[in-house]
């Protein structure tokens, strides 16, 4: 059927017959169209010769397209060739005909046959497009006369719903099967939920799940409840186009009545299978059928028509050579696996179409067995999904490039927080050595002072400011130090007891602080896996804030503990100090960033960036919140490793 259709295709191009002798006078027309079109552009020019002196190849141009979009491209190339000869020889050199080889000529000429050969080849482009849109409406066409055939069938039923089991078409055949009128199909009182006897709404709910699924479902039996309220037995199954569900249904009320004697019941079974052609040659989907030996026997005329090839070469093993080389093992490995276990299986592959072009199909396969058990063999159906497949390999693709900068940028700031550290400590770093000097000179002066008592009350206050000031920038010096350090120090994992560490940092303030009234109350803590240098550094910070920002109260109230869940421990520093606004809280933890001056509390601004660095690296968190006079809490959180991960990160 295939190869009678496409030997008459070439017949239909023509629409005055299909013998030689109608399609050389219209070949002689298009010659001839061409040497009128190059002879009316030389008219014209002739005519127009003193406007047209700077581009007198302008309207043989239009001769070429008129040539080639009436005749194609050997009309256009004609006329392409005379235009060039009738350019060279009248118009850019019409005395001396001598000098064509002349630079300027040739480049003038080539520029003009370089353009006409670009207006034949888009002419050309055009025409095929128009001839393969026009073989598609065709194909169209045809599809939609044999489905209209099929619904004015009087054999098969036609149902079509939407999703929600609302009737909204139905063939003249299902009507008389199931006894209704037209008029009762347009007033609503035909649902599937209403004429599907209860026993079968289990089955065709599942066959709505498979349609909704994979768009389609294997065939299936069930009964329906006639008007009068008797049941007509039918095979049925669905096809969805969008949101429209489409059912086939076969009245097998004959074949159950000719069960009773043997041939009744072969004619029976032949005539249900005739019809199941019919329904599956008709289905958009691609359907085949394979026997006990694996070996197929059946394709419908959509698989036929998509291959572009007969049934005589899809048969056995024939239709496996449309399979892709790169997924043809694979696939073959799937269905003698799924054969030999007579499970379902679904498997998508690369199928050559009828173009040649290679396209994603999922392919669903079932076995089948008749009523005593007796495998029969696999029913399967091949549905296009390229388009999808495309769209999940241009995502993927995007998401790899994605990653790829991801990966990219982090290495970029790797390296440009490595250069800012390194700048940092070398900055740092040869800063002390002149502030050592400052502080050395001070000194020296004081004492000379001391001993000379030359110096007035202002010159010794102004060498107190310098002192302090350089004491000042060389705390601010170390602290920078420190900061820088802290993104190159190799971090070293052990379990360890912050308890203990708390009680020592404690002790150390307690003695820093002589006079002051501190309450104290420190809750048991757990133990951690963590760098412990870096962790006395984030407790020192923490707890000697609370110890500063509560020097205004008396009491000083000072509390630390901790919770915790599955992953993590959380600690907390809370005190009853001055607090802070916390519109400014993001500024808290950045370089030099302070929430109260100098004259009211000492500080350097880095502290607390530090503790956010050290936390940062060991994967935890750290944040504050407060109210202004009423105190401030401090939390980090830290990560709880299993044995075999601190072990590696030691």
């Amino acid at each position: 059927m295939t190869h009678k259709v496409r030997t008459s295709k070439p017949k239909d191009i023509f629409a005055g017959g299909s013998n030689k002798g109608a399609i050389i006078p219209e070949q002689l027309l298009h010659y001839t169209i061409a040497l009128l079109s190059v002879a009316l552009a030389l008219g014209v020019t002739m005519l127009l010769r003193p406007y047209l002196s700077a581009t007198p190849s302008a309207l043989f141009f239009a001769a070429v397209m008129v040539s080639a979009w009436y005749g194609g491209f050997a009309p256009g190339l004609l006329a392409t060739i005379l235009s060039t000869l009738v350019v060279n020889y009248l118009f850019l050199q019409p005395l001396y005909p001598q000098y064509i080889t002349h630079r300027d000529i040739l480049v003038r000429l080539a520029v003009f046959m370089i353009t006409a050969g670009l207006i034949i080849w888009l002419n050309e482009s055009r025409r095929t497009a128009q001839k393969i849109a026009e073989a598609n409406l065709k194909s169209l066409r045809q599809s939609e006369a044999r489905f209209g055939r099929l619904v004015e069938s009087n054999i098969i039923g036609i149902i079509m719903a939407d999703l929600n089991g609302s009737i909204i078409e139905a063939n003249d055949a299902f009507l008389q099967m199931v006894n209704y009128t037209r008029e009762d199909l347009r007033s609503g009182r035909i649902r599937w939920g209403e004429i599907t006897p209860p026993q079968y709404l289990e089955v065709s709910e599942r066959a709505i799940q498979e349609l909704r699924i994979s768009g389609s479902c294997k065939p299936f039996e069930q009964e329906y409840i006639r008007k009068d309220g008797s049941l007509i037995p039918t095979l049925l199954g669905f096809v969805k186009q969008e949101e429209t569900i489409i059912g086939f249904v076969l009245d097998l009320s004959e074949r159950q009545a000719a069960l009773r004697d043997r041939n009744q019941v072969e004619a029976a079974l032949r005539e249900s299978e005739a019809r199941f052609r019919h329904l599956a040659d008709t289905a958009p989907v691609l359907v085949w059928m394979s026997g006990t030996d694996k070996l197929c026997y059946y394709f419908n005329k959509p698989w036929l028509e998509f291959t572009g090839r007969t049934l005589e070469q899809e048969m056995g093993n024939g239709w496996a050579e449309n399979i892709h080389e790169d997924d043809f093992h694979d696939s073959l490995d799937r269905y003698i696996n799924a054969f030999d276990a007579r499970q379902d299986f679904k498997m998508e592959y690369r199928f050559r179409r009828n173009d040649s072009e290679y396209r994603w199909v999922l392919d669903t396969g079932v076995p089948r067995f008749t009523p005593s058990g007796e495998f029969l063999g696999y029913i399967g159906s091949c549905v296009d999904i390229h388009d999808r497949k495309v769209a999940e390999a241009a995502l993927q693709q995007l998401n790899e490039m994605l990653e790829q900068r991801i990966q990219e940028r982090t290495l970029q700031l790797e390296v440009a927080n490595k250069e800012l550290e390194s700048f940092s400590y070398s900055v740092s770093h040869d800063l002390r050595a002149p502030l050592r000097h400052i502080a050395g000179f001070i000194e020296l002066l004081q004492k000379r002072h001391n001993s000379t008592s030359t110096l007035d009350e202002i010159s010794q206050r102004y060498l107190r400011i310098i002192a302090e000031t350089a004491k000042q920038a060389g705390i601010l010096i170390d602290e920078l130090l420190t900061f820088s350090r802290m993104g190159r120090t190799e971090m070293r994992y052990i379990n360890l007891n912050m308890e203990h560490l708390v009680q020592e940092i404690k002790r150390d303030l307690i003695s820093q602080t002589p006079g002051r009234t501190i309450n104290w109350h420190i809750e048991s803590v757990p133990f951690v896996q963590g760098d412990p240098s870096m962790l006395r550094l984030v407790l020192c910070n923490l707890i000697g804030n609370a110890v500063k920002y509560t020097r205004t109260r008396n009491p000083a109230e000072i509390t630390i503990g901790s919770t915790d869940n599955e992953n993590e421990v959380v600690f907390f520093i809370e005190d009853n100090g001055v607090g802070f606004n916390m519109q400014y809280v993001h500024k808290l933890f950045g370089v030099f960033q302070r929430l109260h001056s100098d004259q009211q509390f000492e500080g350097t601004g880095v502290g607390l960036a530090n503790v956010q660095r050290i936390i940062h690296r060991h994967n935890g968190q750290v944040w504050a919140e407060a109210v202004v006079d009423s105190g401030a809490t401090f939390y980090f959180s830290l990560p709880k490793l299993s044995k075999k991960e601190g072990n590696e990160r030691t």
